[in-house]
């Protein structure tokens, strides 16, 4: 059998839009840390996308070594709570690195291998298959080896907006779409697979700003909560260079002293009366938006 090669750069997804066709395969966007699995030797590895191993921060997936010599999985890492993936549990994971700190979130906080692609199986690469061949490999790799941390991430084809809707109304982070057709392609980003996200958007007061050198780098925001304003994170992406260096000159003409609200950030802070609206993920643990992206500009 050929030795499995060192690494793989897992193949990435383009941003899309709900659709539904019957030539694609719609799946649930895992919420966690995307991870190749190389088994040979009777050990295995387990990379991130930086080539990182994370065999030891999850000691819970030592099954992966029981799996055939010679084959590669990509899925994601991810923590679930009630079936659902958690990021805020993900992220504690993540930045554990002492082993005590590990073995006590392995009880608390167990990881699963959700498992969406097979590369290689008994050392010979599948990727030039179809993706539709390629999850036949996999669901036979896997029923051979059934354990509640392993899973196998199921999918629909068809109606992939109705299969959107269910994911946004559990709020999950997305689905993503695949072309059945598909072969993998290492490190590319293609149509291909898209990946849909949930979003929420939130009507936002402006607090302050950040610059560098090229100019307006973020906005420091606020939300209400229950009739007070709380600060609410940094929204630094989603304006072209038109539209940031027009925002920014807004900005400036309303330059204050101080924020109109306690925040312990370096920033420029401006009058109030303006207000923006912007597109998030989910609220963070810490009362945050996370992924935010700015949407509009408003005044009062």
């Amino acid at each position: 059998m050929d030795a499995l090669p060192e690494f793989i750069s897992p193949m990435l997804a383009k941003i899309g839009k709900p659709f539904s066709s019957d030539e694609h395969l719609f799946e649930i966007k895992w919420d966690g840390t995307r991870a190749l699995a190389f088994i040979e030797g009777g050990d295995y590895r387990l990379l991130n996308r930086k080539r990182r191993s994370r065999k030891d921060g999850y000691p819970e997936l030592e099954l992966l070594r029981e799996l055939p010599p010679g084959t590669v999985l990509d899925g994601e890492i991810s923590v679930l709570l009630d079936g659902r993936p958690q990021f805020a549990a993900m992220l504690q994971r993540e930045q554990a690195t002492r082993p005590a700190r590990i073995k006590t979130l392995m009880r608390t906080l167990p990881a699963v291998y959700v498992v969406f692609d097979v590369l290689y199986r008994r050392g010979r690469s599948v990727m030039d298959r179809p993706l539709s061949e390629r999850r036949e490999i996999l669901a036979e790799i896997l029923s051979a080896h059934e354990d509640s941390r392993l899973i196998f991430s199921q999918g629909v084809t068809g109606d992939g907006i109705t299969f959107y809707e269910e994911a946004c109304r559990q709020e999950l982070e997305g689905v993503v779409a695949k072309r059945l057709s598909s072969r993998y392609l290492p490190g590319k980003r293609t149509d291909a697979w898209q990946k849909i996200k949930r979003t929420q958007r939130v009507y936002c007061a402006v607090l302050g700003y950040q610059e560098t050198g090229d100019g307006l780098k973020s906005l420091l925001v606020a939300v209400d909560a229950g009739g007070e304003l709380r600060y609410a994170g940094k929204v630094g992406s989603g304006w072209n260079t038109a539209k940031r260096d027009e925002v920014h000159a807004r900005l400036r003409e309303r330059i204050a002293p101080a924020p109109i609200l306690p925040v312990n950030v370096d920033a420029v802070w401006v009058e109030p009366g303006l207000y923006c609206t912007v597109s998030f993920l989910e609220w963070t643990e810490g009362g945050e938006l996370r992924a935010p992206v700015f949407v509009e500009l408003l005044e009062e």
